[in-house]
């Protein structure tokens, strides 16, 4: 077998894959929209999730309140609950 048939038999790994398919993505791109596999897209970062979790949003509103004040405002949020169950 030639060095060029082994070459031509030669498997990519799946990174190796993913990094020479988004290299001609990125070429093809130049020209306008290209079609991309779901997973190509992903490994291009298309899907980076960068959105706060319901536990960063919560805490967000908080910021720059002291912890005293924070369990304060809990309370009377609670004890206004509890007031209108009654009701």
């Amino acid at each position: 077998m030639t060095d060029d048939e082994k070459s031509a038999n030669a498997e990519l790994s799946e990174s190796e894959y993913l990094m020479l398919a988004s290299e001609g993505v990125a070429e093809a791109a130049i020209n306008g929209p290209v079609p991309v596999d779901p997973d190509l897209a992903d490994y291009m970062g298309a899907f980076e999730e960068d959105a706060l979790s319901e536990e960063d949003a919560i805490d967000s509103f908080f910021d720059g309140v002291e912890p005293i004040e924070v369990a304060i405002l809990i309370e009377a949020v609670s004890i206004k609950g509890a007031y209108h169950e009654q009701r």
